[in-house]
């Protein structure tokens, strides 16, 4: 444990400025050598550090840290074709790519422009919890300091790079239905702006979440807090708490809730019967029931994952269709890759989904089953894994 320890403490300072290293044992040295790298050296080789530092944790961790690890990859390969619902414009963004659709290097959303690389705002959700996790001195469940975290990536003065003024006038466009060009930057999520608005209008009264918001916040802010605690006896009551500061809608909880669950199931089995969380959920939670019901029906009917978004489940952002949309794609797939591209080609809200198929199949596939290349495509991965690492060893 010491030398792990020891391993540990140097591979977490690659991506800062080089600190000086107390580990002393002699069996360590050559390795302390190996790691020092100075801010000079290649990204790709800090990169590869880190997933060095994650492959010596035991198996369960290394889950963890996949599964949210594989939830950004996948969302950020998604982006650049982020909510284009138009599918005979999608056909043609991705003819010359079809087999390879992911990362493509020129958006075509839309609705807004990123750099290819960058990740939408369903991750930024996520990683705000993340980070709240590995800052905490102690590893415990500190719900302000979550909410402050997302309040210092979405607010005043945010360190994600979110302009609500310039945004708030592109809004404006939205509501007109007169958009002339995407937006540039990040785009707000409503459920982002309604937080921001209870909470700091009155951080007393809780749940900050709407009761109209029906897209996979309140899952996204979740993901990194379910792998946190995933088979405590508190998860459940973390979870709800997590979940409604994005959303009380009663669908999108109860889909949030239950898409927890599942990630909580492949963190302690890799091999888990996605599909059974019907029989855990029937009581309580109805009307997610009968999306895990309409989900079953269409993998019976073995029809292709794109024609199930489009003609089933709907391809919006909106729940159940979203949580469908994954669900169906990681159940039919026998690899990460698969799964993420299948549903990058189904068009419309691909963000949404990639994410939660990345998490189960970051979790199912371990953190080998996300391709190398797709990692070092992801602007902020060498920041997600130190993240992690930091959150779950």
């Amino acid at each position: 444990m010491f030398i792990l320890a020891c391993f540990l403490s140097c591979i977490l300072s690659l991506s800062a400025e080089p600190a000086e290293v107390k580990c002393t044992e002699n069996d360590l040295s050559p390795l302390q050598d190996a790691l020092k790298h100075d801010s000079k050296e290649s990204r790709s080789v800090r990169i590869s550090a880190l997933l060095e530092t994650v492959k010596l944790l035991d198996e369960r961790k290394q889950r963890k840290i996949a599964s949210v690890l594989g939830a950004a990859v996948a969302d950020a390969a998604a982006r650049p074709l982020h909510w284009v619902y138009d599918n005979t414009a999608l056909k043609s963004y991705i003819e010359h790519v079809q087999e390879t659709p992911e990362f493509l290097p020129e958006n075509k959303s839309p609705f807004y422009a990123l750099q290819t690389g960058e990740n939408s705002c369903y991750w930024d959700m996520a990683e705000a919890s993340l980070a709240a996790i590995a800052n905490s001195e102690d590893g415990s469940y500190d719900y302000d300091s979550i909410c402050e975290e997302l309040r210092k990536s979405f607010g005043p003065g945010n360190t994600k790079g979110y302009d609500a003024a310039a945004f708030q006038e592109f809004a404006k466009k939205i509501k007109a239905r007169n958009i002339d060009a995407p937006f540039e930057g990040k785009y707000f999520q409503e459920a982002v702006i309604s937080f921001l608005k209870a909470y700091d209008s009155d951080k007393d009264k809780k749940p900050y979440g709407g009761s109209k918001m029906r897209s996979t916040d309140g899952f996204c802010l979740n993901l990194p807090i379910a792998l946190k605690f995933a088979g405590e006896p508190n998860f459940e009551t973390i979870s709800q708490e997590v979940i409604q500061t994005m959303s009380t809608w009663k669908t999108a909880t109860q889909l949030g809730m239950t898409a927890s669950k599942i990630i909580a199931h492949l963190i302690e089995s890799p091999s888990y019967d996605i599909l059974s969380i019907r029989k855990e959920i029937a009581e309580s939670y109805p009307k997610a029931t009968r999306s895990m019901d309409e989900i079953r029906d269409v993998v019976s009917k073995r029809w292709g994952h794109s024609k199930a978004v489009i003609q089933e489940f709907g391809p919006a952002c909106n729940n159940p269709s979203s949580f469908q949309g994954a669900v169906h794609a990681t159940v039919t797939s026998s690899s990460y890759t698969e799964a993420v591209r299948k549903t990058i080609r189904a068009g419309g809200c691909n963000c949404s989904r990639a994410l939660f198929i990345g998490a189960m199949c970051g979790a199912r596939y371990g953190i080998e089953g996300i391709p190398r290349d797709w990692i070092d495509k992801t602007t902020h991965s060498e920041n997600i894994l130190s993240l992690a690492i930091k959150a779950y060893s």
